[in-house]
């Protein structure tokens, strides 16, 4: 890629290597981080290109149900905060709003309001937009969410 492309306005396909960015964040926050498979999300009315740069990593796993939810620093690819667990022991509510964002609610009161696209693009420094394909991911994330609201 050459400087006179950087301006073109297209992102960047972020492939397996944004992939592995993003788990590397949350496997360093995350005890038995190998179990849980990974979506970015996005707080609900956020923009993805609103410039804030914050997003979810989201882990989630079938078996024991549960969601592990990290906040991530997208320019930097680093922690943002003190990840969430959310589980059948401290689950309060969980629901799909009309607009197809997600709702978990914790017992402690710790609520998660988030969105997730199937090809987000990622602001990960300035200038440097960056497509997540996550179609698939998506598709298996959602059956987890129907069911663990089933649960909740």
């Amino acid at each position: 890629m050459t400087s006179e492309d950087s301006g073109s306005g297209s992102p960047l396909e972020g492939g397996q290597g944004l992939k592995n960015a993003l788990r590397g964040v949350f496997d360093r926050q995350i005890p038995n981080y190998g179990d849980y498979n990974l979506v970015v999300a996005f707080r609900h009315g956020a923009s993805i290109g609103d410039g804030t740069g914050t997003a979810f990593v989201v882990g989630y796993r079938w078996k024991p149900a549960e969601l592990m939810i990290a906040p991530t620093d997208l320019s930097g690819i680093t922690s943002a905060g003190v990840p969430s667990d959310v589980n059948m022991t401290n689950l309060a509510h969980a629901l799909q709003w009309e607009d197809g964002s997600y709702e978990v609610g914790t017992s402690t009161g710790r609520v998660f309001r988030f969105g997730l696209e199937a090809e987000p693009v990622l602001d990960i420094g300035p200038g440097t937009p960056m497509l997540l394909e996550q179609t698939d991911d998506l598709v298996d994330f959602t059956a987890f969410m129907e069911a663990f609201i089933a649960l909740a």
